[in-house]
């Protein structure tokens, strides 16, 4: 942080691109440590200089870096739109380093949104950069197990997570860059019996906290970890007030309530707390983890409205309700019941009375018709937005 606000103090006669571009780096800096009003008033700043007409390379940088300070502030939709603007220029134009963090960003959005075909579309295009040696980024590897384990349980991302737990390198800039790593990282390795890992990343991130004093993310993402390594309600707490970032805050709410759920005379509590999740979730687009949150507040009997699993444009087809999209999409792609539902935060009976509902609705008998139907319709539409 210090080298690069240095950076942007000296000015460049010569109009150098790196140069030019120092200032966005310290900008996409300032977004890993959520100092988000600090990034938003220097990103304002550089687009209001004007100047020569940008290259390329500085035209990618600006939408993908602008877009990843949106979506760290809660500005979901505008972020994935300058991200995904600043990515097909980077293509385009062969700036490779920045592909990686533009997918994740794009990969982590969709999968919030219960939107699998598209996370794993960008996780697809991560594997691809690592094949080809420009993975660069620890960032990669988590959003990639994070999607592996939505997808088929935590067991099949037990290698990443093991991967990137023991490598200290790697655990380091993880911890330092996503606040929601530590945490996901400490859930995840005591669902699979992990406990040594676990203590690892709690650890790793106690490190990195007692390191960068100043970081209230950092601390906050440190006490999220310790929290649900010990149980220790105090410190979620501690951690969800500290968050800056909302969706953190959220999950830090969530797993507080979880922890006080199991304790009789803290119902109406947990059931607070849930609701407030509830809000900070809904409030950035996350509507995969409002539906789970939703689900844990039927379980107390407590009913909230349907969470729409992917956000669309204009009327479903088929007269198709938001559930049935979403269970009709993740079938189509050969997902089993099991697998849906797991995705979906709703049971295999539930997966299978909504496919029944689909079933009628489009006129097929079977997954495999429904499969093709489906096929033919997305070309369908994909056909009339370009002839649009």
């Amino acid at each position: 942080m210090q080298y690069a606000a240095s950076a942007v103090g000296v000015r460049c006669e010569d109009g150098h691109e790196f140069c030019e571009l120092a200032p966005l780096w310290h900008v996409a800096l300032l977004t890993k440590a959520r100092e988000v009003e600090a990034g938003w008033r220097m990103i304002n700043s550089l687009e209001t200089r004007g100047g020569e007409p940008e290259s390329q390379v500085m035209t990618a940088t600006s939408h993908v870096i602008r877009g990843e300070l949106l979506f760290a502030m809660g500005c979901v939709d505008e972020g994935l739109a300058e991200v995904e603007a600043g990515l097909r220029v980077a293509e385009r134009c062969g700036a490779r380093s920045l592909l990686p963090t533009g997918y994740v960003v794009m990969a982590l959005g969709a999968l919030r949104r219960a939107d699998m075909r598209s996370c794993l579309h960008y996780v697809d295009k991560l594997t691809g950069e690592a094949l080809l040696g420009y993975f660069g980024q620890a960032a990669g590897a988590w959003v990639t197990a994070q999607a592996a384990e939505a997808r088929g349980g935590v067991d099949r991302a037990a290698g990443l997570i093991a991967g990137i737990v023991a490598n200290p390198a790697v655990l380091r800039q993880l911890l330092v860059s996503e606040p929601a790593a530590a945490s996901w990282l400490v859930r995840s390795c005591g669902k699979l019996g992990a406990h040594d890992l676990a203590k690892t990343a709690a650890a790793a991130a106690s490190a990195a906290s007692a390191a960068q004093p100043r970081f209230a993310v950092v601390r906050a993402s440190a006490l999220h970890a310790a929290g649900l390594l010990e149980d220790d309600s105090g410190k979620l707490l501690e951690a969800a007030n500290l968050y800056p970032d909302l969706w953190c805050g959220a999950s830090a709410r969530e797993d507080l309530a979880g922890l006080l759920s199991a304790r009789r005379s803290e119902r109406n509590n947990a059931i607070r707390i849930l609701e407030s999740a509830l809000g900070g979730y809904t409030a950035v687009g996350a509507t995969r983890d409002a539906s789970r949150v939703v689900n844990k507040l039927r379980e107390f009997g407590v009913r909230r409205g349907a969470i729409r699993a992917v956000e669309r444009d204009g009327q479903l087809p088929h007269g198709l309700t938001n559930t049935e999209f979403a269970v009709a999409e993740l079938v189509s792609q050969g997902h089993t019941n099991n697998e849906v539902g797991r995705q979906l935060f709703i049971s295999r009976h539930t997966v299978a009375f909504h496919l029944k509902k689909v079933y009628q609705k489009m006129s097929v008998a079977s997954r495999v018709e429904l499969a093709a139907t489906w096929k033919a319709m997305q070309w369908s539409v994909g056909r009339k937005t370009v002839e649009g």
